[in-house]
C-alpha cells in the first residue's frame, strides 16, 4: 500500500467517498456535501500545512482516503479516514490507518461514531485505545 499526497484534482473522488450512503452514516457529521462546498474545502486542507490528506493506494488503485490534522499545541494529530465503497471489507482501512500512524511517529486521536464498529476495529488495529465516550462520540487514542 502507498499513501500519496491528495491534491484538488481528486476532488469528484473525494466527494464520491465522502456522500457515499454508507460513509455518511457512519459520520460524525452525516449531511450530504455539496461540490463547491467541498472544493473550498479541499483547496483549504491543500494549502494548509497542518493537514495532511492521503489518498491510499493499494496496487496503483485508489482505495481510500485517510487526514491527519496536526494541532501544535497539543502535539496531537487527529485522524479521519474513509475507505472506498469498492475497497471494503477487504482490511484495507484497517492497512491504511495503520501505515499513517506509524509514518507520523506522534500521538493521535480517533474520534468515531458510537456503533461505527468497521472503524472501531481499524483503530485498534492501527494501534489506538479507547479513552472515553462523550456524547455518542468514542475517543481513541495512542497515548
Amino acid at each position: 500500500m502507498k499513501l500519496r499526497r491528495a491534491t484538488t484534482k481528486d476532488w469528484k473522488l473525494l466527494l464520491e467517498w465522502r456522500n457515499d450512503p454508507q460513509t455518511r452514516e457512519n459520520s460524525i457529521t452525516t449531511d450530504e456535501v455539496p461540490a463547491q462546498r467541498h472544493k473550498i474545502w479541499l483547496e483549504n486542507v491543500v494549502e494548509d500545512p497542518n493537514r495532511h490528506l492521503y489518498i491510499a493506494e493499494e496496487s496503483g488503485k485508489p482505495v481510500g482516503t485517510v487526514r491527519a490534522d496536526y494541532d501544535p499545541e497539543t502535539g496531537v494529530y487527529e485522524l479521519s479516514w474513509t475507505t472506498a465503497p469498492s475497497a471494503r471489507n477487504m482490511s484495507l482501512g484497517k492497512k491504511m490507518v495503520k501505515l499513517l500512524v506509524a509514518t507520523l511517529e506522534k500521538r493521535v486521536l480517533a474520534q468515531i461514531k458510537q456503533g461505527n464498529n468497521p472503524s472501531i476495529k481499524i483503530a485498534e488495529h492501527a494501534g489506538l485505545r479507547r479513552q472515553k465516550e462523550n456524547d455518542g462520540v468514542l475517543f481513541y487514542t495512542n497515548y
